[in-house]
C-alpha cells in the first residue's frame, strides 16, 4: 500500500505536471474505486482546472477551481499517471482525466481498494474521512507526540498504523522507524519511557524525510507518476527481510503477525520490556 512517502511523491509529481491545467473531457470505466457516481464527476469535473494538490495521510486532495475537493486514496495497489499523449485504457484502469492541452491523468488500480471521490466546496468542511485522521508525523511536534501517545493503550506498531492517532504511516515505515528506535514491535506504549517516545518521534521523521527523498519504496507495482520506481526499498533495515542478518547486529530478521498485518523487527536490537 502507498503510504506517507510514496503518496507525498506523487503529490509533488502531479504539481509538476497538471497543476492550472484544465479538464477538457474525462472516460470513466465504473467500479468500486468510484465513491461518486461518473455523472456528478463529469457534471462537477469538466471544464475546472486544478488549482491546488495536497496531501493528508495517505489522502491525494486536488482542489479545483471550482472549490470543490477531488479526494484519492490508492488502497493496496492504485496509480496515478500522467500521460503526455493519447494512451488506450488498460483493463485494470478506471478514470483518465484529459486536459486542454490534450495530456492526460489516469487512475489505475489492479485490486480496487483505492478511492476516487468529488466533494462539493459546500461539503468539504463536514467530510469525515478527512476530519478523523490524525496529526501529520513530519509536522507535529516533539512534545505534542509524547503527549499524544502517553495518552493511548495498546501495542505501539497497532498505534502507529491507527490514522486517527497518526496520519500516513503503514506498515513498511512503522517497522523501519521501530527499528531505528529500537523499540519492540509488540511493546505497550504505556511501558515506553517519555525518553523512548522522543527517540520514537526523531526516527519517524528520519525514516520518512529519507524515504521521499528517494521518491518512496517500490513494493508490489508503486510507481511515480511517470512510472518510475522510487528506491528506499534497498534501504530496508527490516521490513520484508526476514530471515535475513541484521544490518545492526547480524541477528536474523523476525516476521510475526499484528493486527492481520506482517510485522519484521530484530528481536536482538528491539527486546520487549
Amino acid at each position: 500500500m502507498p503510504e506517507l512517502p510514496e503518496v507525498e511523491t506523487i503529490v509533488r509529481g502531479l504539481r509538476k505536471t497538471v497543476l492550472s491545467k484544465k479538464i477538457k473531457s474525462l472516460k470513466i470505466f465504473p467500479s468500486r474505486v468510484l465513491h461518486s457516481s461518473p455523472a456528478f464527476l463529469k457534471r462537477n469535473l469538466l471544464r475546472q482546472r486544478i488549482q491546488e494538490i495536497n496531501r493528508r495521510g495517505k489522502n491525494i486532495i486536488i482542489k479545483l477551481s471550482s472549490g470543490d475537493l477531488l479526494v484519492i486514496h490508492l488502497g493496496m495497489t492504485g496509480n496515478l499517471f500522467y500521460l503526455n499523449r493519447p494512451a488506450f485504457m488498460g483493463k485494470h484502469d478506471h478514470i483518465d482525466l484529459e486536459f486542454s492541452d490534450r495530456t492526460h491523468l489516469r487512475y489505475g488500480d489492479i485490486r480496487k481498494f483505492g478511492k476516487f471521490k468529488l466533494i462539493k466546496s459546500s461539503q468539504a468542511i463536514k467530510e469525515g474521512v478527512l476530519k478523523t485522521l490524525g496529526p501529520e508525523p513530519l509536522e507535529i511536534s516533539r512534545d505534542d507526540f509524547v503527549q499524544l501517545l502517553q495518552k493511548k493503550k495498546g501495542r505501539i506498531k497497532s498505534v502507529l498504523l491507527n490514522q486517527s492517532i497518526i496520519a500516513g504511516i503503514g506498515n513498511i515505515y512503522a517497522d523501519e522507524a521501530l527499528f531505528e528506535a529500537k523499540l519492540h514491535p509488540l511493546q505497550k506504549v504505556s511501558d515506553i519511557s517519555r525518553n523512548g517516545l522522543i527517540k520514537l518521534h526523531q526516527a519517524i521523521q528520519k525514516i520518512l524525510r529519507k524515504a521521499i527523498k528517494a521518491g518512496g519504496s517500490s513494493v508490489d507495482n508503486y510507481r511515480d507518476v511517470e512510472g518510475e520506481p522510487g528506491f528506499f526499498q534497498f534501504y530496508h533495515k527490516v521490513y520484508g527481510r526476514e530471515g535475513e542478518p541484521c544490518k545492526r547486529c547480524g541477528t536474523k530478521i523476525k516476521r510475526i503477525i499484528i493486527n492481520q498485518r506482517s510485522t519484521h523487527f530484530c528481536p536482538k536490537c528491539q527486546k520487549k520490556n
